[in-house]
């Protein structure tokens, strides 16, 4: 798993005309099941980004995504939720070919006043992305019967499948976010 984390102070967004330019940046591969990240006092905007990417070579590919927004939606432009809670929402990435991805929309993550807990869980239930494995199949042979590939024309076609695996599933991950006063 890989986590990125990418914050801003309100003080500082408000201030640029609502440009977003991340000031806390946390990028790094989870091993393990659990991690805390101490961040440091005060108001951000910024988003949180759970990715998991699993390839068994020549066999099957496993990939999820699921993202938390505070403050700001997905196009980084400031937004205020009128809802207490979280929002959450389910879509399509065209970029990756028709993958699901899960996103949560919150209000600004207020560090001085709240103590954060965050828990993202993935279950057992996997789904076979069809649209994913046959544009990557589609890929391979086109390539493959390119001039350039007329003495290994299965070349192509075999790199593909071994790096991102024949069969393409999405995985599903679902948030927890608990919020405790100080």
């Amino acid at each position: 798993m890989k986590t990125e984390i990418e914050l801003q102070s309100i003080e500082y967004f408000s201030e640029d005309n609502y440009r977003f330019g991340s000031k806390y940046l946390f990028s790094k591969e989870i091993i393990g099941d659990k991690i805390n990240i101490e961040i440091p006092n005060g108001k951000f905007v910024g988003s949180i980004q759970i990715k998991i990417s699993k390839t068994i070579p020549f066999y099957k590919n496993y990939f999820g995504i699921h993202t938390i927004y505070f403050g700001i939606n997905e196009k980084r432009i400031k937004e205020k939720f009128s809802n207490g809670k979280c929002s959450s929402e389910y879509s399509f990435s065209i970029k990756l070919a028709k993958s699901s991805k899960y996103h949560n929309f919150c209000d600004d993550l207020d560090v001085e006043n709240r103590k954060y807990k965050l828990k993202f869980l993935t279950n057992d239930k996997t789904e076979f992305n069809t649209t994913r494995t046959l544009a990557l199949m589609y890929a391979g042979v086109s390539i493959g019967l390119t001039k350039s590939f007329q003495h290994y024309p299965y070349a192509p076609f075999l790199l593909l499948t071994s790096y991102f695996g024949f069969f393409l599933n999405d995985v599903d991950i679902s948030s927890e976010i608990q919020q405790e006063s100080l």
